[in-house]
């Protein structure tokens, strides 16, 4: 129970650890990680407790349940993390590419009047600055989303082995009972053949007289 709690707790105070590390996303990564492993941790020793109590399925479905909120949780904290390294890289290309087209711009040579007038009729065309800052935002998406995949294929792997480990230990409890179940019918068995055996055993025959 103690383990529990403490576990709740650690969960309940993610939120306001997640606001200090807004200013340092590799830390918030790394403090994600290491609660991710507490809580897959936690769910373990609960699931190792829930075999020792009378409703075994109900413990282990609450245990699950208690987990899934958690993971959840964690899950929500590094997407907005994803979210923000996202743009703060496309603010940081796009002020990179304003300034190398605004140096330019500063080191060409000026257009004669006739030559400076823009068009009237045709629409503007996207500048070169923003279709790099469009292309390297497209990347930072799909960097982003890679490393969504491969973080939600490594937690599927450790819940296939998770309930892997859960069923041996099922399946281990269950052996364990029904021999028990069997020597204790066994016993039973065996006491009551014992008293028909002394109910239907013959009298002792009387002494002969002297």
């Amino acid at each position: 129970m103690k383990k529990l709690l403490l576990w709740i707790v650690a969960v309940g105070l993610a939120r306001v650890v997640l606001a200090q590390d807004a200013e340092d996303p590799a830390a918030a990564r790394e403090r994600i990680s290491a609660e991710r492993s507490q809580v897959e941790a936690a769910f373990r020793l609960q699931e190792k407790g829930c075999y020792g109590k009378f409703a075994v399925n109900d413990c282990l479905e609450a245990a699950r349940a208690r987990r899934r909120e958690a993971l959840a949780d964690l899950k929500r904290q590094e997407t907005s993390l994803n979210d923000a390294d996202r743009k703060r890289k496309g603010a940081e290309r796009q002020r990179s590419l304003e300034e190398k087209a605004a140096a330019e711009n500063k080191d060409a040579k000026p257009r004669k009047p006739a030559q400076a007038r823009a068009p009237q009729h045709p629409a503007p065309r996207p500048s070169l600055a923003q279709k790099e800052a469009e292309h390297a935002q497209a990347q930072a998406t799909n960097a982003a989303n890679a490393q969504e995949r491969k973080r939600q294929a490594q937690e599927k792997a450790q819940e296939k082995k998770a309930e892997q480990a859960r069923r041996v230990d099922e399946a281990a409890q269950n052996a364990v009972r029904h021999r028990e179940r069997e020597a204790q019918a066994a016993e039973h068995k065996a006491s009551v053949n014992k008293r028909l055996a002394e109910r239907t055993k013959p009298p002792a025959q009387p002494l002969p007289p002297p």
